[in-house]
């Protein structure tokens, strides 16, 4: 298996804020380990999804992603971040390209005279603009993030703690050029917007637009667009600079140098929320090889969509769409902005079958289910096609089941089904387990003995139900101490007693079981002489 180098171990630190509980991660270029060959799906583009695309083709803490357990010779995701050298080879034995930074220099190189082969997806904060759409691009919604406005958190900031829509507005068309116009301290605004090109940035635009009455802004002298785009650089130690920022992003990254104006005092500031995509070619998706390939990781029923993949998409910072059952449209191709934005709330379960084989003739199921939170709901349980017991509920996690059945192999499965008014996923595990016959312990033992010999006697085991002899030791017990023992041959022994005292004896023959038979016992009494 190729495996990538990706952020190390992602730390679980908690940084309280007011919109949210925030994970923290270390900032690393997660390139692919090895070089992506033909069957891949190799991607490029975004800033603000390279950690997510990282993390759902490589997993993240303890939860897989989509490349766990695959070989080189599988279809592998594998996405190139918009950090780390000047160029990238995206194949084996392609010409090395300079590295595509943003979205729209990923989508560039889905169509038209930049269009590059061994692209197969683009990464996307924005939505397609219309000459994207007419290059027969399609857009596949899979996460929700929230498009804010930043500043310092490193140093104290001139800026107010709350900004509104207008007032980014002016500051951005240089209509305000100092922060005490606003409501904060003396201090001349720098304002930074991401490169041209960016997603973050043309929705920034379209956002702008929208607060100045549908007419498109032209920025002030002051702004800047040298800013890479959701990187702490120019604004950690900036009192006076601003930018706009993803809070996925900031929340996972920089939750300590950035601050998140509005945002992170609960005032109600200005934010909005985005869908973030994956975009590939409307022909790849007609191709009969390709096709299935990219529908199996971002489709509505692929990967990308699945409950599986949502601790991966919220480990960076976004929450995943739901899909359509959810009411949502995750992973369904579009050449239209998303405005559906319904998030999925299904929790992921799994589910563990225990089955012990202990009594003759039924064996004992336990189906352990466990999520993120306690599943709500109840198992059902089936021997191959044939439902056994359905209904079964659920008490601290577990149902179990006493099944009676025939000596021998079955196979059982064990189905978690949710609550109506759940969040849980349904979820499914079988086991395999030999049902043990009932066993007969016979004995020959005489009942008295003359006085200074030892009984002896011969102990048989016989099961029922089964071809197999029974194997094993047979102990003999007064009492609960073990005075004699011998191991079954085709189901037999002698045993010899010790010499016994003088009366009667009450004794056991007991045999503990094998894999065919259950445990069995006889009691027998001798007499000594």
């Amino acid at each position: 298996m190729r495996v990538r180098s990706i952020l190390a171990g992602l730390a679980t630190t908690a940084v309280t804020a007011s919109a949210a509980t925030m994970i923290v991660a270390a900032p690393a270029s997660a390139d692919p380990g090895s070089t992506p060959d033909a069957n891949d799906l190799v991607g490029v583009g975004s800033d603000t999804t390279e950690n997510v695309m990282d993390f759902l083709a490589d997993g993240s803490g303890s939860i897989p992603g989509f490349n766990a357990g695959k070989t080189a010779s599988d279809s592998l995701l594998a996405s190139f971040d918009t950090v780390g050298s000047a160029t990238i080879v995206l194949r084996s034995g392609s010409t090395a390209i300079t590295r595509p930074v943003g979205s729209g220099a990923g989508k560039a190189l889905l169509f038209g005279a930049s269009n590059n082969p061994d692209v197969s997806f683009a990464r996307s904060s924005s939505a397609l603009s219309a000459t994207e759409v007419a290059g027969n691009l399609k857009a596949f919604p899979f996460a929700v993030d929230t498009l804010g406005v930043a500043v310092s958190g490193s140093v104290t900031s001139h800026a107010p703690a709350k900004l509104t829509g207008a007032q980014i507005l002016d500051i951005y068309k240089g209509t305000t050029t100092n922060w005490n116009q606003v409501g904060g301290s003396n201090g001349t605004i720098k304002p930074y917007i991401p490169q041209a090109g960016s997603g973050t940035r043309s929705f920034f635009d379209a956002q702008l637009k929208a607060l100045n009455g549908g007419v498109a802004v032209t920025y002030g002298a002051d702004v800047n667009d040298t800013m890479h785009e959701n990187t702490d650089d120019v604004l950690k130690n900036d009192a006076d600079a601003i930018a706009p920022f993803s809070v996925g992003k900031r929340n996972t990254l920089f939750p300590t140098t950035v601050k998140l104006e509005s945002l992170d005092n609960g005032n109600g500031g200005w934010s909005v929320k985005r869908a973030l995509y994956n975009v590939v070619r409307s022909a790849d998706l007609g191709d009969a090889t390709v096709g299935p390939r990219l529908q199996a990781v971002f489709g509505a029923d692929g990967f990308i969509c699945s409950t599986a993949a949502r601790g991966l998409i919220e480990a960076a910072g976004f929450q995943q769409l739901a899909t359509s059952s959810g009411g949502g449209v995750c992973g369904e191709a579009t050449t239209d902005p998303t405005s559906n934005l319904t998030i999925n709330s299904h929790v992921a379960t799994t589910t563990v079958l225990k089955a012990k084989a202990t009594t003759a003739k039924h064996a004992l199921l336990t189906a352990t289910v466990s999520g993120s939170t306690a599943p709500i709901g109840s198992v059902d349980f089936f021997e191959g096609a044939t439902l056994i017991k359905a209904g079964v509920p659920l008490t601290s996690g577990q149902a179990t089941l006493n099944v009676k059945a025939t000596p021998g192999s079955h196979t059982y499965t064990a189905n978690f089904v949710p609550d109506l008014s759940s969040p849980d996923d349904p979820s499914t595990a079988q086991r395999t387990v030999t049902v043990k016959a009932a066993a007969t312990v016979s004995e020959s033992f005489p009942a008295s003995v003359a006085k200074g010999k030892r009984a002896k006697g011969t102990v048989t085991v016989t099961l029922t139900g089964v071809s197999a002899k029974a194997t094993g030791t047979v102990k003999v017990r007064e009492g609960k101490k073990a005075i004699a023992s011998g191991k079954l041959a085709k189901g037999k022994v002698t045993i010899t007693l010790p010499k016994l005292s003088k009366g009667k004896h009450n004794l056991k023959a007991e045999w503990a079981g094998d894999s065919h038979g259950a445990a069995a016992s006889k009691a027998f009494t001798v007499t000594q002489k």
